[in-house]
């Protein structure tokens, strides 16, 4: 007999371990649905239907399969790999399949791949960068993704105070059109960016 609770807490634990970056996902075959999620971050929901048809690995005998690559619903490349627990008559009662977004280590590999065969950069000219605020935004946010291991799509009030906190102290809120920008940026109204203001902390 298969163990869905076993199986759960595996994908849980699997989960935390490697957050924000593996998405764990078990599948019961018997009713063909997605019986749990531990850091889902497509657009799948506990009691979709699992969508699995045809493995032909799994019935060669095989009860690990991959990893693959393929692309999640927002353009995320994922490597992937797919767990079989049988039951005791041999038939498949349950998968684990565990997602790992490469996005952010393909672009590094890239990077790395140019800077050794293409040529050297050249320092950004300093008063180009200084009238990019757009620039200095995304900055700052990517220094807070780095410093809190978060993405920038799980952004909570806290992550966008503080991101206002730093831009206030390096003077965006003086450029003309930066409370518009910042709204659209995180998809907020311009009234709720004021409200985050008042309660944003000085840096």
């Amino acid at each position: 007999m298969v163990n869905l609770c076993f199986m759960k807490a595996t994908a849980d634990g699997i989960a935390a371990l490697l957050y924000p970056d593996v998405e764990a996902v078990v599948h019961d075959l018997s009713s063909g649905r997605i019986a749990h999620m531990a850091n889902g971050f497509s657009k799948r929901k506990v009691g979709d239907e699992s969508l699995i048809t045809d493995l032909p690995e799994l019935d060669k005998g095989q009860d690990v399969i991959g990893p693959y690559e393929k692309t999640s619903a927002n353009n995320r490349t994922l490597r992937s790999i797919s767990i079989a627990a049988r039951a005791d008559d041999g038939t498949i009662a349950a998968l684990l399949c565990l997602n790992f977004d490469v996005t952010a280590l393909a672009q590094v590999q890239k990077l790395l791949n140019g800077f050794a065969v293409g040529v050297q950069s050249q320092a950004r000219p300093a008063p180009l960068f200084k009238a990019d605020w757009r620039e200095q935004l995304h900055g700052i946010v990517e220094a807070i993704c780095s410093e809190y291991s978060v993405r920038q799509s799980d952004f909570g009030r806290a992550e966008i105070m503080l991101v206002l906190a730093q831009a206030r102290t390096d003077g965006l809120l003086d450029v003309r059109g930066f409370v518009d920008y910042f709204g659209e940026y995180f998809s907020i109204s311009r009234a709720t960016v004021y409200n985050y203001l008042k309660a944003a902390p000085s840096l």
